[in-house]
């Protein structure tokens, strides 16, 4: 690794010359990609624990373990901020450019610009701080990554590289995904670990809101969520190539084509939540659904229905669920939509609602097998009473769980 860093700055030229330097992250520092208010509340074993502990700290300003202080914004459905901090010398500037990428000879690195300002200490010696916008650092879980600066140097237009820096990011999940424009909630299916130790992919699959707003009428289709650069982010940078909708033909007035455009397949399908998985029609698309995850040719899928929340959380469920997540995992993935606001802290009939019919989609899974059948074999056989065949199931698998040996690598563990 050093000697392929000592080849690179000798590429570079001017940079074994620069005072500029990576400060933070550096030196293999894990970077923390969840809040620690959303890791607090996800450690607690059970989802009643959760709702008595959100209830509590909601009723004792003093507290505030998760209903953040009025001085902090509420970031439970985004990363925690990435701030990257560099020194530079007393002829170095901006603008800078920050080389990101997940191997240490930059190839396929991403380039972000940024204009920021300094702060001179008594040597003479700058440091910049910048903090990453958040649509700009959806960065895998478990992943270690490599970055540079680059900055100019003197009255003129030399530039000058510093020496690359490495970081990880913390493998605990949810990898939220954020965009510019107005669809939120997206969060990458992957991270989690499986009963048998491996982990979901990641960059495979993706859960969100709606890429565009609900027809008013049924007969024209609702406003684009998407910027040009959400676009593109989605189509070039995840590779989407299925768009999967789970609302109705009125929801979408029976568009015919994904707001990614018209080079990403669009499938539309009428999608049932919670109890409704288990009835006929539900069984019926659901084992629909489930196909389109059992061909490598529609990788990567964005699967949404408009708020991002029940028709796509059950889909989720279901699908994580069968790979071998464990039951508090595919809780706390459910509720990460709804934090800190849990249904069942607040009265209004909605929220009720929602309280009932995730307990019905459990108490519908429990139905399955054995008393001690595990719960990814009770979705197992929910799935196959769908009219999954094992041999779908175990696709889905191959393509959806990391190798052994490939997660252990991922993760350091």
């Amino acid at each position: 690794m050093k000697a392929a860093f000592a080849v690179f700055a000798l590429a570079c030229g001017h940079a074994a010359l620069a005072a500029v330097a990576p400060v933070s992250p550096a030196g293999g520092a894990v970077v923390k990609r969840i809040t620690a208010e959303q890791r607090k509340i996800m450690a607690l074993p059970a989802h009643g624990e959760r709702i008595a502990a959100l209830a509590a700290d909601k009723k004792s300003p003093e507290a505030k373990q998760f209903y953040f202080r009025k001085h902090r914004r509420n970031r439970w459905r985004s990363s925690e901020p990435l701030t990257f901090v560099w020194t530079c010398g007393k002829d170095e500037h901006g603008p800078f450019k920050i080389l990101l990428s997940t191997t240490s000879d930059f190839s396929g690195a991403a380039a972000l610009y940024t204009l920021v300002g300094c702060a001179k200490d008594a040597n003479g010696v700058r440091e910049y701080r910048w903090t990453v916008p958040d649509y700009a650092a959806n960065l895998e879980l478990g992943r270690t990554y490599y970055w540079k600066v680059r900055a100019f140097a003197g009255k003129g237009s030399r530039h000058v590289w510093s020496p690359a820096a490495s970081f990880a990011t913390d493998p605990q999940p949810p990898r939220w995904i954020a965009l510019e424009g107005r669809a939120e909630n997206i969060r990458d299916l992957g991270g989690w670990r499986t009963a048998d130790g491996r982990r979901v992919k990641q960059g495979m699959a993706f859960r969100g809101q709606g890429l565009n707003d609900n027809s008013a009428t049924g007969g024209r289709k609702g406003r684009n969520r998407l910027y040009v650069e959400d676009i593109k982010y989605l189509t070039k940078t995840l590779g989407v190539k299925t768009d999967l909708d789970l609302r109705t033909a009125k929801e979408t007035a029976n568009m015919k084509e994904s707001p990614l455009g018209s080079g990403v397949r669009f499938v539309r399908r009428s999608s049932a939540s919670y109890h409704g998985i288990f009835k006929p029609n539900g069984k019926t698309v659901m084992a629909q659904n489930f196909r389109e995850f059992c061909d490598e040719k529609n990788y990567p899928i964005y699967f949404h229905c408009i708020a991002g929340a029940d028709r796509t959380g059950a889909m989720a469920y279901i699908l994580n669920g069968v790979l071998g997540v464990d039951r508090h995992d595919l809780e706390t993935d459910w509720e990460a939509t709804f934090y800190p606001d849990l249904p069942g802290l607040r009265r209004d009939c909605a929220n009720a609602k929602f309280g009932r019919c995730v307990r019905r989609l459990t108490e519908g899974i429990s139905k399955y097998g054995a008393p001690d059948t595990p719960w990814s074999g009770k979705i197992e056989l929910y799935l196959l009473d769908c009219g999954v065949t094992r041999e779908e199931i175990e696709k889905f698998r191959s393509i959806m769980l990391e190798p052994e040996t490939g997660a252990k690598e991922r993760t350091g563990k």
